[in-house]
């Protein structure tokens, strides 16, 4: 009776958006695959991994058809035995734990060959009439393959798809392709498409001056608005495994009058709070919410509208913000559209909602990436030695946005030291970046 009331009074802290209430009450009363998910993330929050283990263990034991807990229990393993993450999924059971599998063999185990092997695996399984949904994971396998075989069709594949996963090499590659086939007007749209994402990229501006298409598109390349050096830093693949707090160490060490910047999704990624799409699914009210909440309905755009996209990130906010406040937001941005002003409903539901987006790096081209959980506690961990630390936002279209900071860190200038991307996209495997006056 009282495990039920305490998870009773665990999902109304949940609705109203009292996350750390609902965290520390989902532990002591792990009745659902969500509860118990939170419960053991209000532990790794805390800093108790060593009891987030063992409840996800005995979890687990008792229901192991629960895919988050499962997923979450297999992070924990990542930063232990290796192989122990590797049993979890062994054998794996349907197409996307194949997936799951092979990923954790490629990435983390380094046996790629057997990484592959389940990767194609799983290819055979694929529905291909519903390729382009976000719970189908055709354009996770056909990026992997394809970046291990160079099999153009494969690229094309993948490509035609039209996610929001390409990256400039696979662009280039395709254009040349369609150009080589006398597809000059696909090539070029091609291009272009690449260009508004990866604003000013080398690679893709060579190749369009190649193919002779003339004058660039007119996407507005953003400058740094002051001066600063800035050294970027790169870690390789960081992942749920990594210990984010001994690289920064080592970096404060390196410059220790340098602010050391770390992009929001890098920071969730090695924390580990990662939104798997294989493991939940958006509810109705995620659904019905989704076309009001400002984004991912209409035309495709590029590659950033998936119409079905909004009703999983409406999915996480609800979980990240609670019910409540992503129904006032929604309501919120309805007002808003009737006053002429934009931005109401993220002023509503927080900036950890807000950082939800997909990623390109695989593994976690898999996942939702919300923000830090709990940024300050987060920061104040990595600084523990003394270094100068922002979270921040960064990409080519929208500029830079500081997230969180150490005290005493000009946010202004620090943002506009950083509105060109200096850390570039995705495999440039530089997400820390330090930031000195010039």
């Amino acid at each position: 009776m009282a495990t039920a009331m305490t998870y009773a009074a665990a999902m109304v802290s949940d609705w109203f958006g009292a996350k750390h209430a609902a965290m520390s009450l989902f532990a002591r009363s792990p009745r659902s695959d969500y509860a118990a998910w939170w419960g053991a993330v209000g532990l790794m929050q805390r800093g108790k991994e060593e009891e987030a283990l063992g409840l996800l263990m005995r979890v687990h034991a008792m229901h192991a058809d629960w895919k988050r807990t499962k997923r979450l229990l297999a992070t924990l393993y990542l930063r232990r035995d290796a192989g122990k993450a590797v049993q979890l999924y062994s054998p794996p059971t349907g197409i996307w734990e194949e997936l799951t599998l092979g990923d954790l063999l490629y990435f983390f185990l380094h046996h790629e060959d057997e990484g592959i092997r389940w990767w194609r695996q799983a290819y055979t399984k694929v529905d291909w009439s519903t390729a382009r949904e976000l719970d189908n994971p055709a354009r996770l396998l056909l990026k992997r393959l394809c970046r291990v075989t160079d099999d153009p069709e494969l690229l094309e594949q993948f490509v035609e798809l039209d996610t929001d996963n390409v990256r400039q090499r696979d662009i280039v590659d395709y254009a040349n392709i369609l150009a080589s086939r006398g597809e000059l007007d696909k090539a070029r749209e091609m291009l272009d498409r690449g260009l508004y994402i990866y604003r000013g990229d080398p690679e893709l501006t060579a190749c369009w001056a190649r193919l002779g298409f003339g004058q660039l598109p007119a996407y507005r390349v953003k400058s740094s608005g002051t001066p600063a050096v800035r050294h970027n830093v790169y870690t390789g693949l960081l992942t749920e495994a990594t210990d984010l707090a001994a690289i920064v160490d080592k970096v404060h060490e390196e410059y220790p009058t340098g602010i050391i910047t770390i992009a929001s999704s890098v920071m969730t990624m090695c924390e580990g709070t990662l939104l798997w799409i294989d493991t939940f699914k958006p509810s109705r009210l995620a659904r019905l919410l989704g076309p009001y909440t400002g984004h991912g309905n209409g035309v495709f755009v590029h590659w950033y509208s998936y119409p079905n996209e909004a009703a999983w990130k409406v999915q996480a906010y609800i979980e990240l913000a609670g019910t409540f406040r992503v129904v006032l937001g929604t309501a919120a941005t309805l007002l808003g559209r009737l006053l002429h002003h934009k931005g109401w409903f993220y002023a509503v539901v927080g900036s950890v909602a807000k950082a939800v987006d997909s990623d390109k790096v695989m593994p976690y081209d898999a996942c939702l990436v919300p923000g830090p959980l709990d940024v300050q506690r987060s920061i104040a961990v990595l600084a523990a030695k003394g270094a100068r630390i922002s979270v921040v936002d960064v990409n080519d279209v929208t500029g830079a946005e500081v997230v969180a900071s150490t005290e005493g860190i000009d946010e202004d200038w620090l943002r506009r030291s950083l509105e060109d991307n200096p850390a570039g996209n995705d495999d440039s495997m530089t997400p820390i970046v330090v930031v000195m006056p010039q």
